[in-house]
């Protein structure tokens, strides 16, 4: 070869180097008509085929009963009980009638405009979120999960230019929505503490940051409301004043932070010991190597983790109505208990059947969108 011609070959092998990783692709698989998957899982033997017979059969009758009664006999437009007359069918007309106080609760009509704009920002980043690419960090989602709340409740509040709406006027989803984003944007950065207090190796701060994880995942969030809502205004100074809506956060906090912490020291425990000495080796101290080596992974391992708990703060806030903070499920019992529409019990029903609607949506959205991250990593 001569050297021309080698110059000629070097530089076509340097052109065509590529400069990024090839993503990785699903390993191949053979095509299985859907009629030959569902004989083979449902038919393959006959004690599995009379089980799916009877199966169908279960499903075919209650799922015409549930259509029969959410669409053939169901009620949809009306201002009072007396549009739902019968409990034969669902009373929609109901739902329809009470959207503003389930949706914002006694938001003053002329500032709605605010829990909208919060609704909107939170939809457009959940879709940004879900669609991004699966290589890129996760660490924008987290921060966005915990400056969400601060700039939604700074909006909600008011303030300046702004009317000041007190919390106490809010109410249904759009107090749900604040409850779940505060109490994750809490309880993340208060568990993750907790979790490397657990492991420091001061025996005084290991020793009380496992007293509270435990005793926090020993008693009923139920007990800590009641506990917020009864005995801490009684620990107050004299002139200190805390609304129960805050104290309901700090409740929900608290309890999901000792949970989030165990979250985090799982993933703490998943970095080998090889990477913490290979930091120690290129002369990286204590804090240089938590934050550059051990918390990246650490916080990336358990994203879906924080996800289900994320699941389960939204479904704890059904329990903010017993202490008489009126989120979505409050709003529909107090609702039904107003004097247009007490009556037939499907009123009540049909508002529980649209709350179920409500968390299932929420809820499944979540979950599938744990199972992507799962399925990512």
């Amino acid at each position: 070869m001569t050297g021309n011609e080698a110059l000629a070959s070097n530089d076509m092998t340097t052109h065509f180097v590529r400069r990024s990783f090839i993503d990785a692709r699903e390993a191949p698989t053979q095509a299985m008509p859907w009629p030959v998957r569902w004989r083979r899982v449902a038919f393959s033997t006959p004690a599995k085929a009379a089980l799916s017979i009877a199966l169908a059969a279960v499903i075919v009758v209650l799922g015409w009963r549930l259509i029969e009664w959410a669409l053939v006999r169901a009620h949809w437009l009306g201002t009072s009980s007396e549009a739902c007359a019968g409990d034969a069918g669902a009373c929609w007309a109901f739902v329809v009638a009470r959207w503003k106080p389930w949706l914002v609760g006694n938001y003053p009509s002329e500032q709605l405009w605010r829990p909208w704009f919060c609704f909107a920002m939170f939809a457009l980043f959940w879709a940004w979120a879900v669609r991004r690419s699966h290589t890129a960090s996760l660490a924008r989602v987290l921060l966005g999960f915990v400056l969400m709340p601060i700039a939604f409740a700074l909006l909600l509040i008011g303030g300046g230019p702004l009317p000041i709406v007190a919390p106490t006027l809010w109410g249904g989803l759009l107090l749900t929505f604040v409850v779940t984003l505060a109490t994750f944007a809490t309880a993340l950065p208060l568990g993750l503490a907790l979790a490397l207090g657990r492991r420091s190796r001061l025996p005084a701060v290991h020793a009380l940051c496992a007293a509270f994880i435990e005793s926090m995942r020993a008693v009923p969030l139920l007990a800590l409301l009641f506990i917020a809502a009864t005995l801490l205004p009684l620990f107050l100074p004299n002139g200190w004043s805390v609304d129960l809506f805050s104290r309901a956060v700090l409740a929900f906090a608290l309890f999901n932070a000792a949970l989030a912490a165990e979250v985090f020291r799982g993933g703490l425990q998943s970095i080998g010991r090889g990477q913490l000495e290979a930091a120690t080796t290129v002369g990286l101290g204590d804090f240089t190597t938590l934050r550059l080596v051990v918390l990246p992974q650490a916080v990336t391992a358990v994203v879906p983790a924080l996800v289900n708990v994320m699941i389960a703060i939204i479904k704890e806030t059904t329990l903010l109505s017993v202490i008489g903070v009126n989120d979505l499920l409050g709003a529909i019992e107090v609702g039904a208990k107003s004097p247009d529409w007490m009556g037939e019990s499907n009123i009540l029903t049909s508002g529980y059947a649209f709350l179920a609607i409500v968390y299932l949506t929420i809820c499944y959205g979540l979950s599938r969108f744990s199972r992507r991250l799962e399925v990512q990593r």
